[in-house]
Order: C-alpha cells, then structure tokens, then sequence
C-alpha cells in the first residue's frame, strides 16, 4: 500500500519532472567556434542564419511548435558546422518541449556529433534521459556539460533535478516516475 508520505513524494516527482523538461536549456546560434563568452547563461548567441535565429526565439518565447519549424527550416540552409550543430540542439530541445522523446534524442546526438563543446545540447538530452527514468545517463550528460560550463545555473538546477529524481524513484521501488 503507497502511504501519503509516498504519494506526495510520487506527486513532487512528477511536478520535478515536468520541471526538469523546462530546464532545458536552447542551444542557440554562435558563429564563436568554444563558446568564449558563454559561461552557462541561458543567453542565446544569434548567428547569420535568420531561420535559425527565429526559431531560437521562438523557442525562448515558449512556442515549441513555430521554433521547430522554423529551426527545421534553417536546418536544410548551408551553414557553418557550429551553427548546425546548435540548430540541431535547438530542435532537441522542442521535440522535448513537445515530448517526442525519441525525436529529441536524434536531435541532440546529432548536435553532440557534430558540436562536443555546447554544454545545451547534453543539458537538452539529460531532460529525455530524466524523462524516460534514465537517471544516470542524465547525470552522466549534465557532468559533461558542467565540464564545459562550471558555472552554469540551469546545469547545477538540472543536476539537483535528476538526482533527487533518482532517490524518490529508489525509494519508491519504481522504474520511472509515472507520467
């Protein structure tokens, strides 16, 4: 029998979960090749791809479905590798805000291929990774990224996110957090 003290600890999960799916942080557009000035802000860099910046935007501004078209779009245009692997980032991150997890994933192991240093895009898989009660794969990305940007808020808030996912999944005997 699930006690209310378990019941409660389900319930926060899911409110955590739902929370660690809006963390995630957009990649952006940079033409700087190590991401010099970015310390793990949640700033986004515009680059010369005007698709590709409108679809930021649009995913700033919480509109997951007119991000994605528009950063799909700016996908199919020629650009510099950086810019692509942040724009395959950028539509990780809204496949994520529209959970289809399994899109987002290719997304960001596209992104990570091309790109190894742009911390967003492992941030961006760790929110699937929490998502699908894949706990340590989540913290294993958010380390890596925090390997690249120490001093990122939105990484260290996703690290609290996942591990204390961990624990109240461990402690209630589940797989996941149901959904």
């Amino acid at each position: 029998m699930t006690t209310p003290a378990r019941m409660f600890a389900l319930k926060r999960a899911l409110a955590t979960l739902a929370f660690a799916a809006g963390v995630c942080g957009f990649a952006g557009i940079s033409t700087a090749t190590n991401h010099p000035a970015d310390n793990g802000s949640a700033t986004t860099i515009i680059g010369a791809n005007p698709l590709l910046s409108d679809g930021a935007s649009a995913l700033e501004a919480g509109q997951a479905e007119e991000g994605l078209r528009l950063t799909l779009a700016g996908l199919s245009a020629p650009g510099s590798l950086h810019d692509l692997a942040a724009g395959h980032a950028n539509a990780c991150a809204a496949f994520v805000m529209l959970k289809q997890w399994s899109e987002a994933l290719e997304q960001c192991n596209q992104s990570i291929e091309m790109d190894h240093s742009n911390w967003r895009a492992f941030n961006n898989r760790a929110a699937i990774y929490v998502a699908k009660g894949l706990y340590d794969l989540a913290i294993r990305d958010i380390e890596a990224g925090l390997v690249l940007a120490p001093n990122s808020q939105i990484l260290h808030e996703s690290m609290r996110v996942a591990k204390r996912n961990k624990r109240i999944i461990e402690s209630t005997g589940r797989r996941s957090v149901p959904s």
